[in-house]
């Protein structure tokens, strides 16, 4: 009778609610059923909770393109060194001309590094004004190294693609912002050493990525069918010398075609041979192509050409 009033006792909720630690008891069993569903749950799910996503929309930065500028190539000429240490009025107006177009967007109109693009660029601007802080230096020389090789971790460009005498002429305009180092003969001969200044120079054309990738295509396109062209005619001929030399020594007919353009077409008889026995396989013959007499090497030349042109 006593054990049956007893477990009576311990299941009245409300004396439970007297002593609440016994609550555990009861809870416990529920709480441990939870956690082990939250594991089960976790670990069947493990690969896709811890898998990293790119956001949609976010760029590939492989695939990023920094475009080339049309520029027309040419002779870029040499460089008055005596301007660049006294400069004239006009040499220092051309400077100004250069600033506003390239230089005034970042560095302000009068060089303080409050241009209107400066608010959007960390590190802030050159100041020319200011003395210290100057990461290649206040020197003609450091100035016009900074022009030539840029800043990357400043967001300096560089600007090789400029005109010699033109990028003097700008740092000429800069240095009448402040008091700037005399230009010394230690600084012009550093820059003659390192940069050639006072040579003249041939600088090559360039068009954008875009149009060299359309143009590369253009051509294989038209070579294609130059060569879908020149494979028929090979295939359907008989009864040539020609023919039958090239098929017997040839691995591949469109290497031997494409190196033909290359070398044949442009270069004399004597030079093809020459070039074609010095690595065969590489124009698209078997070694024992070197074996040929010069008559049968005559003989496939004049082939190649009048099927190729």
């Amino acid at each position: 009778m006593n054990q049956n009033k007893k477990l009576e006792d311990e299941i009245k909720f409300k004396e439970l609610l007297k002593d609440p630690i016994r609550l555990f008891g009861w809870i416990f069993p529920y709480f441990f059923i939870i956690l082990l569903l939250l594991g089960i749950y976790y670990v069947g799910n493990l690969s896709n909770l811890s898998l990293n996503e790119q956001p949609v929309g976010a760029p590939d930065s492989i695939n990023i393109k920094k475009e080339i500028p049309v520029k027309k190539g040419g002779a870029m000429p040499a460089v008055d060194l005596g301007l660049v240490k006294n400069p004239t009025p006009d040499f220092i107006a051309k400077g100004k001309e250069l600033f506003n177009t390239n230089c005034k967007s970042c560095h302000g109109d009068n060089g303080m590094g409050d241009g209107p693009a400066a608010a959007m660029l960390n590190p802030k601007p050159r100041n020319f004004h200011a003395v210290d802080g100057w990461t290649n230096g206040r020197n003609v020389d450091q100035m016009y190294k900074t022009l030539q090789e840029g800043i990357p971790k400043n967001g300096m460009a560089a600007y090789e693609y400029m005109p010699k005498l033109d990028r003097f002429e700008v740092i000429s305009y800069i240095r009448t912002f402040a008091q700037f180092p005399p230009v010394g003969d230690d600084q012009l001969i550093n820059l003659d050493m390192n940069y050639q200044v006072s040579q003249s120079a041939t600088v090559p054309s360039t068009i954008p990525v875009t149009l060299a990738q359309a143009k590369l295509e253009e051509e294989n396109s038209v070579q294609n069918m130059q060569f879908l062209r020149f494979q028929k005619i090979v295939n359907t001929a008989q009864g040539s010398r020609g023919v039958d030399v090239l098929k017997n020594y040839s691995i591949n007919l469109k290497k031997v075609f494409t190196s033909f353009l290359r070398l044949g077409v442009n270069q004399n008889f004597d030079n093809y041979v020459s070039v074609v026995t010095a690595n065969p396989m590489n124009t698209g013959f078997k070694p024992a192509v070197v074996q040929l007499s010069k008559e049968d090497w005559k003989i496939l030349y004049d082939y190649l050409k009048s099927s190729t042109m």
